[in-house]
């Protein structure tokens, strides 16, 4: 697949709606009021008010924050100097960037989200926003990024959105790059259109997991399982995202795919299926436990491997009484249990 040419069609369809959403009027809501001489010139009543508001309303980007508005507006009467001088820090020449995120934690109630919604009303060509919808956007569009919103996945949000924002100038700055996430996440158009785009993914690795199966000739040597497994530990703990085998050049987590469904012999999971293709060869699907759009990982204990049937019911059955160790997986789906071993 044309990842970017899919791209554009998702960003033209964001385009359409952008113009009539309430997030383009709320480009520059605070223009005239998130700068230095303002919140300076406040008293420390406006001040905390300001901030309280600020919070309640999530920025004006996501939503308000209700549950932690009351602990931050105590955490910020508690000691108004300080934090007075953590929010002007960014208006500063010699702005620390890092040890300003770092400090976050001094502030309980104003935590990364809002804490980076405020530096992007400071300058919105400069600081991307970084919540739970920006983390799930982006893994999304197929950028690997965890779930943590720590220093490190900041630097990566940066990288991936100014890597969006080169190939496709008319998100023309962080704000509306945000807002681009909102669409894939949080709008029924766009959650959609990444549907789509993610459906034809897994069909194309699911082709490529096939060639490999059929012409790489992984059987060829017949190997014990537990030689298997020290296979598929190198393999995940390899962080390159291809992998050549006689000649040809795969992505590394089809390969991991492969490896795993011959370590669990082509057997569903959840019901014992085997499913004999034509050619002598075994059908069979695998899928996450934790989505990789939630943060989890292509690694044998992440991974399920079950027959068509199981698989559409694990991804759209009514779950419930989810267990899951190193060791062992077990689900509730539409009223009946199943286990799994992840060993």
């Amino acid at each position: 697949m044309d990842r970017k040419r899919y791209l554009k069609k998702i960003i033209n369809e964001f385009e359409d709606w952008w113009v009539k959403d309430p997030h383009s009027s709320n480009v520059d809501f605070y223009q005239n009021t998130i700068t230095a001489s303002k919140l300076t010139s406040l008293s420390n009543k406006e001040f905390v008010d300001f901030f309280y508001d600020f919070v309640s309303e999530g920025g004006r980007v996501q939503s308000g924050g209700d549950r932690t508005k009351n602990r931050f507006r105590n955490t910020v009467k508690k000691d108004i100097d300080s934090f007075r001088k953590f929010v002007l820090k960014p208006f500063q020449a010699k702005f620390s960037l890092e040890d300003w995120f770092l400090q976050l934690e001094d502030y309980p109630g104003f935590g990364v989200g809002i804490a980076t919604i405020f530096l992007n009303r400071v300058d919105y060509k400069k600081y991307p926003i970084m919540n739970n919808k920006t983390l799930k956007a982006l893994n999304k569009l197929g950028y690997k990024i965890s779930s943590s919103k720590n220093w490190a996945n900041y630097k990566l949000v940066k990288k991936y959105q100014d890597n969006l924002l080169s190939d496709f100038s008319t998100l023309q700055n962080y704000f509306k790059a945000d807002a681009l996430n909102h669409f894939i996440v949080a709008v029924y158009q766009g959650q959609e259109l990444i549907s789509d785009y993610l459906q034809i993914e897994n069909f194309e690795n699911e082709l490529e997991q096939h060639e490999i199966e059929n012409n790489v000739e992984i059987d060829s040597v017949e190997i014990n399982k537990e030689e298997l497994l020290k296979k598929i530990t190198e393999c995940e703990n390899d962080n390159s995202e291809k992998i050549t085998i006689n000649g040809k050049t795969y992505k590394r987590h089809t390969y991991l795919m492969v490896q795993i469904k011959k370590y669990r012999d082509y057997k569903c999971q959840f019901c014992s299926t085997t499913i004999l293709k034509a050619n002598g060869g075994y059908y069979i699907e695998a899928c996450h436990i934790k989505p990789k759009a939630e943060g989890g990982k292509d690694n044998l204990d992440n991974i399920l491997v079950l027959c068509p049937n199981c698989h559409k019911l694990f991804d759209y059955g009514n779950r419930s009484n989810e267990k899951k160790s190193k060791a062992a997986y077990s689900i509730t789906i539409n009223e009946n249990k199943y286990k799994a071993s992840l060993k």
